[in-house]
């Protein structure tokens, strides 16, 4: 289990990094916003994990699992859709957007095949717990993805995801 635990926390510290650094590379602010708003949750992840390490090393039982709703996030940006970013600009960005897709994804079946193995039902249901917060900033970048597809009136066909 600590051997799960202790992926799991480099991964989001991989992905803490991985935000920090794009978001400054970013043209459009919605998605800067995203990105720094990811990060955020990427350390807190980092330091949830942390302490439950710590705590079950100690012996302590799986402290109660902290929800993560992206509710906030959605009723802060919902008006900011609109960026005052050229086409060159979003395509540039929509790149940067599928690699963090990319992250999460893999973030997301990472915990979802650990669970899958995972015999302790304790430690499986907070492996489905960090599942769950992954696929949740997977949507986020999604919606971001496809307003900029729409935006730009990219006839695709389909979603690049």
């Amino acid at each position: 289990m600590y051997d799960v635990l202790r992926l799991a926390e480099q991964f989001e510290i991989d992905g803490f990094k991985f935000y920090t650094s794009k978001k400054n590379e970013v043209k459009n602010k919605t998605v800067a916003e995203i990105f720094d708003y990811l990060a955020q949750m990427e350390k807190e992840h980092t330091e949830f994990i942390r302490r439950l390490i710590k705590s079950l090393k100690q012996g302590a039982q799986i402290e109660a699992l902290p929800e993560q709703d992206t509710k906030y996030y959605k009723s802060r940006f919902e008006g900011q859709k609109i960026a005052e970013t050229t086409p060159e600009d979003d395509i540039a960005d929509l790149s940067v957007l599928r690699m963090a897709y990319l992250i999460e994804k893999d973030f997301m079946e990472f915990y979802e095949k650990a669970a899958g193995n995972e015999k302790d039902e304790r430690v499986k249901k907070l492996l489905l717990v960090l599942r769950d917060w992954e696929e949740g900033h997977k949507r986020i970048i999604e919606e971001e993805i496809k307003s900029i597809i729409e935006r730009n009136n990219l006839e695709l066909g389909f979603y690049p995801f």
